[in-house]
């Protein structure tokens, strides 16, 4: 499981966030951010995702820290973001994930 988890952490860093979801997120995938349902479905979770990535100039994201276990990886990025606004969005998020069979089945995410 670790090339998968590196593999989506250097896709995460590129901004490849519309790729990044569909390759790793399942189907049927659950998402939470910051405590709120955020999507049902890898195609919900794209839908969204679709609008933030056209609204972002450039993306600089560094890798915090990475934990696995077993099947939960734990991912910790800082987010330095320049939206086509010229506006700058700093923040540092947290990403819980369950991994089954090579996708993503379920992940929180956290603002901290």
């Amino acid at each position: 499981m670790q090339y998968l988890v590196d593999d989506f952490i250097r896709m995460n860093q590129a901004g490849q966030v519309l790729a990044l979801c569909e390759k790793y997120y399942h189907d049927d995938v659950t998402m939470l951010s910051d405590g709120e349902l955020f999507a049902q479905s890898m195609s919900e979770a794209y839908e969204r995702q679709k609008g933030f990535v056209a609204s972002i100039e450039s993306f600089d994201i560094q890798l915090i820290s990475q934990q696995l276990n077993g099947n939960i990886s734990e991912l910790v990025f800082f987010y330095k973001m320049i939206g086509t606004d010229e506006t700058l969005n700093e923040f540092t998020g947290k990403h819980i994930q369950t991994w089954q069979d090579n996708k993503i089945i379920y992940e929180e995410y956290l603002t901290v």
